[in-house]
């Protein structure tokens, strides 16, 4: 860092002291001892603050991450924003919420297994074990807290509740929202950072309709999203909770040239790759041999190496996930099913 960048830094963190020294600043550095119906996040994070009354009810939070940096959506700034949003909701009137009762994770007979300090990745494992054992899993938990990017709103990390951008084609777009606009309630939820707006979307329906309200030039609009089955599903490879989920192909080889793809009629960009000598024992059990030209998964066109393919896979199936191996063999086209493993 050199000194202009310190000098500027040093400037934000004497503008942020003095909203800061408006609260009373309390650090909880461990989560077993704490109330997980009040602080309930999303846990695969390393920071999250909570503006809350006497009284405990939440005003906002502020936190968040997502798949490329665990920063890049938090700044001073925008921590400063989200202080000076929950100084202003303080002011108004405010009807006494009903809260849950009180819950430590280590009430949790799925806890257990578990000894020493929890760490925050910890809790939502011990959530999904607990939802296992009384019957109430479904796939659809495994993506919790989805990102706004999912209904196509990506926020300015400096002002949290700001569209800085609006994804094409996307449920958001299709509503009327526009950058520059901002963002006011969802499904009915005050929104004033990308962690309210996380925290909105995690209580949001799997599929169905969600309520939007924003503001442009001061004036209220609104509109219903169209929530599509999958909506909520993004890449949950980062995440250390969900690192027990991970599927891995165990398809490996090298990638066809540029006049091996045009003999077998294939894009030169498609995935297609030769399979090794050695054929590990999930893809032999299937019928997998070697030599047999991967072009992917259920009729997908995949525009990617045979390294790559690695990844999208962690980064779209998980564990127990039934798919189609298109496969090139002999110069004939044929689908082997496989259930993905570890």
């Amino acid at each position: 860092m050199d000194c202009s960048e310190f000098d500027e830094q040093v400037v934000r963190l004497e503008k942020i002291k003095d909203v800061a020294d408006r609260f009373v600043r309390i650090r909880l550095g461990e989560i077993h001892h704490s109330d997980i119906n009040l602080f309930e996040f999303d846990y695969d994070l390393t920071l999250m603050v909570f503006f809350l009354n006497a009284d405990e009810e939440i005003y906002g939070r502020y936190g968040g991450r997502d798949a490329e940096d665990a920063d890049s959506k938090q700044s001073l700034t925008g921590l400063r924003y989200s202080m000076l949003a929950a100084l202003e909701t303080h002011k108004e009137k405010r009807p006494r919420v009903e809260r849950k009762k009180p819950l430590q994770v280590r009430s949790l007979a799925s806890a257990g297994n578990y000894r020493g300090c929890i760490h925050c990745h910890k809790v939502k494992e011990i959530q999904n074990d607990e939802l296992k054992r009384l019957g109430q899993w479904s796939r659809e938990k495994l993506w919790r807290y989805p990102m706004p990017e999912n209904i196509g709103l990506t926020l300015d990390v400096d002002r949290g509740n700001v569209v800085k951008s609006v994804g094409r084609d996307s449920v958001a777009v299709a509503a009327g929202v526009t950058a520059g606009d901002v963002i006011d309630k969802i499904g009915g939820q005050r929104i004033r950072s990308f962690a309210d707006a996380q925290t909105a979307l995690d209580q949001a329906p799997v599929k169905g309709q969600l309520a939007v309200e924003w503001l442009r030039n001061g004036k209220r609009h609104s509109a219903t999203l169209a929530l599509k089955d999958g909506w909520r599903r993004t890449d949950i490879s980062w995440r250390p909770s969900m690192q027990k989920y991970l599927a891995a192909p165990r398809l490996y080889g090298r990638d066809l040239s540029l006049d091996e793809r045009k003999m077998l009629g294939l894009k030169p960009k498609q995935l297609a790759f030769a399979h090794r000598d050695r054929v590990l024992t999930q893809a032999k059990n299937v019928g997998i041999k070697s030599g047999d030209v991967i072009l992917g998964f259920d009729g997908r066109e995949l525009q990617m190496t045979a390294y790559d393919f690695q990844t999208w896979v962690r980064e779209n199936h998980i564990l127990g996930d039934r798919v189609k191996i298109n496969v090139i063999r002999e110069g004939k086209r044929i689908e082997i099913p496989m259930t993905l493993a570890k």
